[in-house]
Formats: C-alpha cells, sequence, structure tokens
C-alpha cells in the first residue's frame, strides 16, 4: 500500500473514533475562552501518532494537541486529529480528520477526510486531487462575481478586539455571490479542491489546518499563497487558496489591507 493511501485508511479510522466518541458522549474542556478540545481529540491523535509511525517510522509527528510549540526536524507528518473541534462539541456536521508529510522542501502528499459524509480527499505531489477515488478539480471561474468564497475567525477574539481585519471580509461582501463559514480549514481548503468553493481565505490559522488543504487546492489546478504573501510553508500565518482564475482577485482583497494600514 502506498504512503497516500496508508495514509487516508489511517484517516478514516480516525474517523471512526471521532464518530464513536460522539455517539457515547464527548468530554469537553476549554483551551481558551473559544477554543474547546475534547477527549475525541486526544484518542484521535493518539491513534494517528502510533498509527503513521509505523507507515514512516523515521518521520517525526507534528500534533495540534501534543506540538507545544515545537516543531520537529523533517521529515514530519503534521497532523490535525479533529479540525472543527467547536463544531464537533456542539452537534455541528462540519468537522475533519486532516493529515499531510513534509519533507522539509514541499508536502508531498496529504489527505482530508470527512466522517459524517464519508469523504475522503487525497493528493500526492504530480498525482492530482482525488475525492474518494475519483479526480477532481478546482473551479475555472474568472470573476469574484460568480464566485462563493469562504472565510474563518480567530480563537482569540474577544470584544473589543476581535483578532482580525475585517476589511478582507467587506471587500469579499461586496463583490462576490456568497461568504460562507464553515468553521473547518481543511474541509474549505477541501471543497476549495473539488469545485465546490471558487476560494478560501484566513488571516490565523496553524499549519495543521492548512498543510494538507495546500497539496490538495495545488494538485487540484488551483493556487495557495500566504495570507501575509508569497509562498506557503508550514511557518505561513493564514492561507489564501482559489481557482487560478480569481487569485490575483483574492490577493487584492486580502492585500489591501496592508496597503491601507
Amino acid at each position: 500500500m502506498s504512503r497516500l493511501d496508508s495514509m487516508a485508511a489511517a484517516a478514516v479510522e480516525a474517523g471512526a473514533i471521532l464518530m464513536e466518541e460522539a455517539r457515547i458522549g464527548m468530554e469537553i474542556s476549554r483551551k481558551s475562552s473559544n477554543e474547546l478540545v475534547t477527549n475525541a481529540d486526544i484518542r484521535s491523535e493518539m491513534f494517528l501518532r502510533e498509527r503513521l509511525g509505523g507507515i514512516e517510522p523515521r518521520a517525526n509527528f507534528l500534533g495540534e494537541e501534543t506540538s507545544r510549540g515545537v516543531v520537529p526536524e523533517p521529515p514530519f507528518w503534521i497532523v490535525d486529529p479533529l479540525d472543527g473541534t467547536n463544531n464537533y462539541a456542539h452537534g455541528f456536521p462540519m468537522f475533519s480528520v486532516s493529515i499531510a508529510y513534509w519533507d522539509g522542501s514541499r508536502i508531498l502528499c496529504g489527505c482530508v477526510y470527512d466522517p459524517v459524509r464519508d469523504e475522503c480527499f487525497s493528493a500526492q505531489a504530480g498525482g492530482g486531487t482525488r475525492l474518494n477515488g475519483r479526480p477532481v478539480s478546482c473551479s475555472l471561474r474568472n470573476d469574484l462575481a460568480d464566485c462563493l468564497v469562504a472565510t474563518g475567525f480567530p480563537y482569540h477574539r474577544r470584544e473589543g478586539d476581535l483578532g482580525v481585519d475585517l476589511r478582507p471580509l467587506e471587500y469579499f461582501l461586496g463583490r462576490v455571490q456568497g461568504v460562507r463559514r464553515g468553521g473547518s480549514a481543511a474541509l474549505d481548503m477541501s471543497y476549495v479542491a473539488c469545485g465546490r468553493l471558487d476560494g478560501f481565505f484566513e488571516q490565523s490559522l496553524k499549519p495543521w489546518d492548512m498543510a494538507a488543504g495546500y497539496i490538495l487546492v495545488t494538485e487540484a489546478g488551483g493556487m495557495v499563497t500566504a495570507y501575509e504573501g508569497g509562498d506557503w510553508t508550514p511557518g505561513s500565518r493564514g492561507v489564501v487558496a482559489s481557482g487560478s482564475g480569481i487569485h490575483l482577485q483574492m490577493r487584492i482583497g486580502v492585500d489591501q489591507v496592508s496597503v491601507g494600514s
């Protein structure tokens, strides 16, 4: 079994853990005032650490729940065991398992699994993007007026300080057919990769939110850049992802923040 097939199988098994925990009753605690963590996050990550270690024994592991802010030496797995925890805790059916493999210079492969819809998005460098084994691609729309885009908001927001500049949101609200906020960046980028969304932008993200989505979008013919501009890397603070036809327009909407500052 290839590395990609093995990691996708691991993601599906982790998704089954999430669904089981939701059925039997989850334990919920807080990382911060707006950010939750559940026993499902922890159990899924423990499972994936062990399973992925068996696939690539020499690779290190960067997971949301155990990273402690330390980035390991490459190669390493980049794992979000439950992307969309707040959704999950509230019974809102938009969450996923996200896995990517970083060799130190590029993402070699990645997958995002949605256990609610049983949809597995997967891609490897040079091999295209697939949804449950079928090839998919980004939309070819080239006018924002015809597009549906998505965004997200940071956990560290609070009354009087939202922690994010709202001007890009205002820019897109006035130009696109609709703006969505799904609550799982990994799924949002997966939806860009298969054309359900035309674009996605978010200012404050972690590597496990974006890494698998990066290769899904780029292998599906789209474009991904760092929110702050330039090439995306796991160290980027956010992301802009879209079909190639509107990426420049997406960048204008995001970059006008720095121009106006």
